[in-house]
């Protein structure tokens, strides 16, 4: 049922360097799924890496209760983490096939989650070392599927952390409490030249869906979800260097 995405790579990559002094940068990937026999967790993180994945894609199975029928479940889940993008999907999908009312067994659960850290120097040929320095970042999150359908329950969060700033964007979908949408896009830094600049990104998506309620039966959640960390604004003659080699992408505010 899980189709994954090829990401476009839009930014320059480093590779494997490693920092004598500590892990400043990596990368960590979680892809899992949950509620019937197969379902499994693919894990890893790498440090001083620009590059991760995973994926956990059992085939889908038929659940069968003794008194109410039967029912269908598949679930699939993939992360991707680079430095400065981040890449997660999660589905869920539950149908009858002979289902009764009153069919119940542990909701099917798709789940994946992305996370990259790096450090920043910010760096300039014209300004002192000290003098002020305003950058915005941007938080930029892009649904590239977020539907759906019947008995479903899942959610989107991204956080972002550079610095003392913090965004965090969430969107939730649930069958009983609605829809929400909370969007962060950016974050403004005042900082100064030569001064380093921790940054941590974590993007989460969740599926879930359910067998039965209230005369429905099934449901189906879908989400994939690509989080980018760009540069909005800067100001002039300064210049950002990376401890893994990335460069942040410049892309201007509409």
């Amino acid at each position: 049922m899980l189709t994954r995405t090829a990401l476009t790579a839009v930014l320059a990559l480093s590779g494997f360097a490693a920092s004598a002094q500590g892990q400043y940068f990596g990368v960590e990937v979680t892809a899992q799924t949950m509620g019937y026999t197969g379902g499994y967790t693919d894990s890893a993180y790498l440090p001083n890496a620009t590059f991760i994945d995973a994926v956990s894609d059992p085939a889908g199975a038929v659940i069968n209760s003794s008194t109410n029928g039967s029912a269908f479940a598949d679930v699939g889940a993939s992360a991707e983490a680079r430095t400065a993008e981040l890449h997660a999907q999660a589905i869920s999908h539950t149908h009858s096939i002979s289902a009764k009312p009153g069919f119940t067994s542990s909701p099917p659960y798709g789940f994946g989650y992305a996370h990259a850290f790096d450090r920043l120097t910010v760096k300039s040929d014209t300004l002192a070392k000290g003098a002020p320095v305003t950058i915005v970042f941007g938080n930029e999150v892009t649904l590239n599927t977020w539907t759906y359908t019947g008995l479903y329950d899942g959610y989107v969060d991204m956080s972002l952390q550079i610095g003392t700033g913090t965004a965090h964007s969430r969107w939730t979908a649930s069958y009983l409490y609605g829809v929400t949408a909370s969007e962060a896009p950016q974050i403004r830094i005042q900082t100064t030249v030569g001064s380093q600049l921790g940054v941590d990104g974590k993007l989460r998506v969740q599926a879930r869906t359910f067998y039965y309620d209230r005369l429905i039966f099934g449901g189906d959640i879908q989400g994939d979800v690509t989080a980018r960390i760009v540069v909005r604004e800067i100001t002039d003659g300064v210049t950002l260097e990376s401890v893994s080699g990335t460069v942040y992408p410049a892309v201007p505010a509409n």
